[in-house]
């Protein structure tokens, strides 16, 4: 049997055949629902722990079930024209929900219904009423082996375990655990607000700034608040990102698999994507773990686009339907606006391929040549309607990202968390395998983003992050593919590779033990004093929220996040974040202005000053003068109607110039008179 072929059948799954051993199935049935259970009890424990109710933790996990995953569960079935073994199914399917999910969403805001969101819970419905479609109901004969149930499920512990420790335990929920987040989180938390109101959404936290930027996840979020009513503080500090991770594990696992045809090799996938590092260093190594909560949008889209690689290793090894299409352009223009660095990867990687099948075959197949199509027409449409031909910083400057490191030693450093890609040059069956070539390419052109480019913010190394899982899993065929062939020779060979890459693992157990230690000493280790965030944000949002229009536009006095050393960073974006409202300007960095003119004068985009200074200056004097013509300015030049004033920024008396509305904390809300 060759590789396809295993894969097709996902080797090792075990066949339901004969009524003489159903009780036999139902006991192993059961048992393979054992790993899935003590995983989400994991994962409620830890929600309730961290503060979230488990009547919240029910709510949100009934509708990412009945609105995001069974929908899209059903409509993969459908379009796939059969059922999968279930962890397939059920990862392919979330990221098909979380695609109908925002159309939806997009559609709802729109049109002026948000409760139009909830459209895809009709999809069950018709999958019950329509005889044709129930089928797609019921499971396939198949299930997974225990041993691989259990060691997937031990990664899902793992990745539970390490957010609740270098995450949950590190933001709360209330003042003052709230008040010191990483900074880019209430920048999440303010698109997802700009989405929950606004289609097309724009730059909430300046207004008039287009918003050029990776935007689905908080399209989806935005539908989960809408629908449920939970804070975009809670989705985004503990709810949000959480099925997206799990699955994509599981996603990652299963197509090793597949690829590979053993049920370890996705395991052994699975760990290298969580683990392997080059030697003695962290940094070079696309590592994931530090960015799955810090970098949402990341982890969304390395979700979606690990659904998108499940239907194409079928799509490129010629064993699909016409519908697959379908899954595949929908995935793809999901994961083009869920995180920019997936489709000029798989366009990367669809080259490859294509090179690959014309030096051995002389021709390119027609599922490579469609594929590629897709991917160079969403991403171009990508370019030109996300992103407006924003590169948010980004430039070719070779070489820039390895600060203190030699390409020589990350080299040999690949060459060792990944050595496994050695074994695809001797077995053959692997190495012109389609999808398998395709995980290559992804990764070789992941490792030459981070090589030739360089973003203010870091943001080339993300290039390598969402490679990084391919990369594990065509090591684990390479090694896989030596320990099938007869010669002994071979088999030891692949032994050796395996072998080298878990000795990588061994360069970041100081990673996870400090933390580990750290949880076991202090379970909660929130701020305890007063950070960027100040007492009362929460609920004057929450108040704002309940007493304004979306299309209101609110004046503030914070601009920036003052950084020990007494500089300003303009990454302020709690107050929009806070009261899901567009602000006359707020911070500044993040924007397709600031990323220009830093690129123009060399400034840091995070501390550059406001490039409209008539304006800032126009903003600032209400707060600092406290006089009506100030207000009056405002009010008849911007429709200003709303005054947010952070009391620590000791802004002048304004109540005999606006109305004081309410007062939380540190927090004022000031209405001002209409003009």
């Amino acid at each position: 049997m060759d590789v396809q072929t295993q894969g097709a059948v996902l080797e090792g799954a075990v066949p339901i055949r004969s009524r003489a051993d159903g009780k036999r199935r139902t006991v192993t049935a059961y048992a393979g629902y054992l790993p899935a259970l003590v995983v989400t009890v994991l994962a409620v424990a830890l929600l309730w722990y961290y503060d979230v109710p488990l009547g919240t933790t029910a709510l949100f996990g009934a509708y990412t079930v009945l609105v995001v995953a069974l929908p899209g569960l059903l409509v993969w079935r459908a379009l796939r024209g059969r059922a999968g073994l279930l962890a397939e199914d059920v990862a392919g399917g979330l990221a098909v929900g979380y695609a109908l999910v925002i159309g939806t969403q997009l559609l709802a805001v729109a049109v002026g219904l948000p409760r139009l969101a909830a459209a895809p819970i009709g999809v069950p419905i018709v999958f019950a009423i329509v005889p044709r479609f129930r089928r797609f109901w019921r499971g396939s004969s198949r299930a997974a082996p225990l041993a691989w149930s259990w060691s997937v499920a031990a990664g899902l512990v793992f990745l539970l375990s390490w957010t609740a420790a270098i995450f949950y335990r590190t933001v709360g929920l209330s003042f003052p655990g709230n008040s010191s987040p990483y900074l880019d989180l209430p920048y999440q938390m303010a698109l997802t607000g700009e989405l929950k109101h606004h289609v097309p959404p724009v730059t909430p936290y300046v207004a008039g700034e287009d918003l050029r930027y990776h935007w689905f996840f908080h399209a989806a979020t935005a539908s989960a608040s809408n629908l449920t009513g939970i804070e975009v503080q809670t989705l985004i500090y503990r709810l949000a990102v959480l099925p997206a991770l799990l699955v994509f594990a599981v996603a990652i696992a299963v197509l090793g698999w597949k690829l590979a045809g053993r049920w370890w090799a996705g395991a052994g996938a699975l760990a290298l994507t969580l683990f392997a590092v080059r030697p003695f260093h962290l940094d070079g190594s696309g590592v994931v773990l530090t960015n799955f909560w810090n970098s949402p949008t990341q982890t969304f889209g390395a979700m979606i686009f690990a659904g998108l690689m499940l239907v194409l290793s079928d799509v490129l090894r010629g064993r699909h339907r016409r519908a697959d299409w379908v899954l595949v352009v929908l995935l793809a223009v999901a994961v083009a606006g869920a995180k920019a660095t997936f489709v000029p990867l798989l366009v990367c990687g669809l080259l490859l391929v294509a090179a690959v099948q014309l030096v051995t075959r002389r021709r390119i197949t027609r599922p490579v040549l469609i594929a590629g199509l897709v991917a160079v027409a969403v991403l171009a449409g990508a370019t030109l309607v996300l992103f407006a031909g924003s590169t948010t910083g980004l430039r070719v400057v070779p070489l820039t990202s390895l600060t203190g490191a030699r390409v020589g030693t990350i080299a040999v450093g690949w060459l060792a968390a990944w050595a496994g890609l050695a074994g695809l040059a001797i077995a053959r069956d692997r190495r012109t395998d389609p999808p398998v070539v395709l995980c290559v390419g992804l990764g070789l052109a992941g490792m030459a983003a981070l090589l030739l480019t360089t973003q203010p913010g870091g943001s080339q190394a993300y290039f390598l992050q969402s490679a990084r899982p391919y990369l594990s899993i065509a090591a684990v065929c390479g090694v896989t593919g030596l320990l099938t062939l007869r010669s002994r020779f071979w088999r030891v060979a692949g032994l050796v590779l395996a072998a080298v890459m878990a000795l990588t693992f061994i360069t970041v157990p100081h990673r996870y033990l400090g933390p580990a230690r750290a949880t076991l000493q202090e379970a909660r280790h929130h701020p305890v004093r007063p950070g960027q965030v100040p007492a009362g944000a929460l609920d004057a949002g929450k108040w704002l929220r309940q007493h304004s229009s979306p299309d209101d536009l609110v004046a503030t006095n914070v601009h920036c996040v003052r950084l020990p050393t007494g500089v300003c960073d303009y990454r302020s974006f709690w107050v929009s974040a806070y009261a899901e409202r567009r602000v006359l300007v707020e911070g500044w960095a993040y924007t397709p202005t600031a990323y220009r003119v830093a690129e123009e004068t060399g400034a840091n985009y995070t501390r550059l000053p406001f490039w409209d200074q008539q304006r800032l200056a126009d903003n600032d004097a209400v707060f600092t003068t406290g006089t009506a013509a100030a207000v009056d300015r405002l009010v008849s030049a911007y429709g200003v109607r709303w005054l947010f004033a952070d009391r620590r920024l000791d802004p002048r008396p304004l109540d005999g110039v606006a109305t004081l509305r309410y007062s939380s904390g540190d927090c004022l809300i000031y209405e001002v008179p209409r003009g």
